[in-house]
C-alpha cells in the first residue's frame, strides 16, 4: 500500500491504532478493520457502533447481505465472460437460476448498460482480495468490495467498481468514491508503477466515471485521506456512548446497548434472508401490510426500483424547506421564508408556497423545538420475537404538557384520526419512552399541507393500553414475517399500479410495460 516513507512521515496517526495491533497479535486477535461505509459515515455513526465494527471481534447479531447476490451472480458472469480477451456481450451474461424473478432482471438490465459502457476488449485478472488486506504498519485491515480487475491485450490495468442498485452520483471523479479510493490503495502493489485505469459506473441509470491515474502519484494524497479518515473513526469511537436513531435499524451490536435496555443478539439460519432482529418502520410495515412480494424485494433483496414514482420527490422538497426554515430561523417570519424560497429557487412555485403558509398557520412555534427531521428507535425483547422498530418525525415540539409529533403530508387526505394509520401506530411505540422520559402526554398530529385537503384528521393520543397493544400489533407482524415463505405478491390492480416493481413481479397485476430503468 502506502511505502514506508509515507508510513514513517505520520507515526502519530495511527499510535492507537498500532498499539491495539500489538495487543491483537499478542492475543490473536483481528486487527481493526475499515470498509469504504466505515470511513465515509463516521463523522454520522453511532459512537459504539462505530468502535465495535472498527475493532470487530464484539460478538454481535448475525445479518445475510443480501445485496451481494445480486453483485456477486453480476461478478461471477462478467469474470467468466472476460476469461478470455473479449468486450462484453450481453447474450454471454449467465443469469442464475437462484435469484428471484425481480433480482433476474435487474441483472439483466444490469448486463445491457455494462455492454453499452465498457466496449474494450479485456481479460479477467482475479484479484484475491475477497478478504481484508492487512497493514501491519498501520495496525489496521482494509476492507471492501473490490470489483473486477481487468487487463488488455496490451497489459493496461483496470478497476471497474460496479453499482447494481442505482446510487446518487458523487461527481465525475471516479476517486470521489470511498470503495474506489480503497480498491487503489489495496491494488498498489498490482499496479506498481504502471498507470492504471479507473471507473465506477451505475449500472441502473446508465452513468459512466473514469480516467487514468498514476497510482504512485495518487498514494500521497489517498493515503493521508485514509489517516484522516482513521482519525475520524478513532476520535468518535466511544464504547460508553450510543446515539439511537436511524444507526439502530442496521446495527448488529444491540446487546448490552445503554440505549436499548434488554438488547439482545440472534443469529440468522442458513440460507434464510431475513436478518437476525428484523427492523420496522413506518414504511416498511406499510409495505408489509400491502404486498408481501414487494416487502420483500425492497426490505431484504434491495432490488433496485424498476418503476419508482416522482411523486415523492416534491414532497421531500416541502420537508427539506420546512427544516431549513425552522432551523434558521421562524416559519412566522414572512421575509425568512421569502429568502428561503428564493435561496432554493421557488420564489415562483405557488403550491410549494401555499404549503409553508398552511404549515405556518398550524405549526405551535415559538413553542419549544425538540427537532426536526429526527429518527429515533426503540427495542423488543419479550415476548420473542426480536425486533427493532425505528420511526422519523418530521418535527417534535414541547408544550402545554404535550410532547407533539408531526408529520407532513403533502398528498391527499387518506385517513380521518391518525390511530386508524399503521404507520402512526408505529411512531407512536417508538416516541412513548421520549414522552414518558419528559413526563409528557403524547400527541401524533398529520399536517395536510396540499391545498385541497381542507382538515387534518383527527390526532393520536394514545394511552398504556393503547401502547401495549400497539406492541403486541408489531410483535405479532414480526412473527409473521419470520415465518412466511412464499412471499406471494398481492395481485391486486389497484395496488400493483403503483407498486415500484409492478413491471418486473411475476404476481404483478398491473398493465404490462416495460420497466421505467433508463436503456442503453
Amino acid at each position: 500500500m502506502a511505502s514506508e516513507r509515507a508510513t514513517a512521515a505520520q507515526p502519530s496517526i495511527y499510535g492507537m491504532a498500532c498499539a491495539a495491533a500489538s495487543a491483537a497479535v499478542e492475543m490473536d486477535r483481528p486487527l481493526p478493520k475499515v470498509t469504504p461505509s466505515l470511513l465515509r459515515d463516521a463523522d454520522q455513526r453511532c459512537p459504539r457502533r462505530l468502535v465495535r465494527e472498527y475493532e470487530s471481534d464484539h460478538q454481535q447479531s448475525s445479518s445475510p447481505v443480501n445485496r451481494a447476490r445480486l453483485r456477486d451472480a453480476f461478478l461471477r458472469a462478467a469474470r467468466r465472460m472476460h476469461m478470455d480477451l473479449r468486450a462484453p456481450a450481453v447474450d454471454d451474461f449467465d443469469v442464475p437460476d437462484d435469484l428471484e424473478p425481480e433480482e433476474r432482471a435487474a441483472l439483466a438490465h444490469a448486463a445491457r448498460w455494462y455492454a453499452a459502457l465498457y466496449d474494450r476488449p479485456v481479460r479477467t485478472f482475479l484479484h484475491e482480495l475477497d478478504s481484508p488486506t492487512p497493514h501491519r504498519g498501520r495496525g489496521i485491515r482494509v476492507g471492501g468490495w473490490v470489483d473486477l480487475t481487468v487487463e488488455d491485450a496490451d497489459g493496461r490495468k483496470e478497476l471497474r467498481q460496479l453499482d447494481l442498485w442505482g446510487r446518487a452520483l458523487q461527481g465525475d471523479d471516479p476517486l470521489a468514491y470511498e470503495a474506489v479510493r480503497l480498491g487503489v490503495l489495496r491494488l498498489s502493489r498490482w499496479v506498481g508503477d504502471e498507470p492504471l485505469r479507473v471507473s465506477w459506473a451505475d449500472l441502473v441509470g446508465g452513468r459512466l466515471v473514469e480516467r487514468v491515474i498514476d497510482v504512485r502519484a495518487e498514494l500521497p494524497e489517498l493515503t493521508s485521506w485514509l489517516d484522516e479518515r482513521v482519525a475520524v473513526v478513532e476520535a468518535r469511537a466511544d464504547d460508553t456512548t450510543a446515539l439511537p436513531g436511524r444507526d439502530c435499524g442496521t446495527c448488529s451490536f444491540v446487546a448490552g446497548c445503554p440505549a436499548h435496555p434488554g438488547g439482545a443478539h440472534q443469529g440468522t439460519r442458513r440460507g434464510d434472508l431475513r436478518p437476525g432482529i428484523i427492523t420496522i418502520t413506518p414504511t416498511s410495515l406499510d409495505r408489509w401490510h400491502r404486498c408481501r412480494r414487494e416487502w420483500r424485494s425492497k426490505t431484504l433483496l434491495s432490488v433496485p426500483e424498476s418503476d419508482p414514482s416522482a411523486g415523492g420527490d416534491r414532497g421531500r422538497l416541502v420537508h427539506d424547506l420546512l427544516r431549513f426554515v425552522h432551523e434558521h430561523g421562524s416559519c412566522a417570519d414572512d421575509e425568512h421564508v421569502e429568502r428561503a424560497l428564493s435561496d432554493h429557487g421557488l420564489a415562483d412555485d405557488f403550491s410549494i408556497r401555499e404549503c409553508l403558509a398552511r404549515h405556518a398557520r398550524r405549526c405551535p412555534a415559538p413553542a419549544r423545538a425538540l427537532g426536526h427531521e429526527r429518527e429515533l428507535a426503540r427495542f423488543h425483547r419479550l415476548p420473542l420475537p426480536l425486533f427493532m422498530a425505528t420511526a422519523r418525525f418530521d418535527a417534535l415540539w414541547e408544550h402545554d404538557g404535550v410532547l407533539d409529533a408531526r408529520d407532513y403530508k403533502t398528498g391527499a387526505g387518506r385517513i380521518d384520526r391518525v390511530a386508524d394509520d399503521p404507520k402512526a401506530r408505529v411512531q407512536a411505540w417508538v416516541l412513548a419512552p421520549m414522552a414518558r422520559e419528559c413526563g409528557l402526554r403524547l400527541r401524533l398530529r398529520y399536517e395536510q399541507l396540499a391545498a385541497e385537503v381542507d382538515e387534518d384528521p383527527e390526532p393520536f393520543e394514545p394511552d398504556d393500553d393503547e401502547l401495549d397493544a400497539i406492541e403486541e400489533e408489531l410483535r405479532s407482524v414480526v412473527d409473521d414475517m419470520r415465518a412466511e415463505e412464499a412471499f406471494t405478491g398481492v395481485a391486486e390492480p389497484d395496488d400493483c399500479r403503483h407498486c415500484a416493481y409492478r413491471s418486473i413481479c411475476p404476481d404483478s397485476a398491473a398493465v404490462p410495460a416495460a420497466p421505467g430503468w433508463p436503456e442503453p
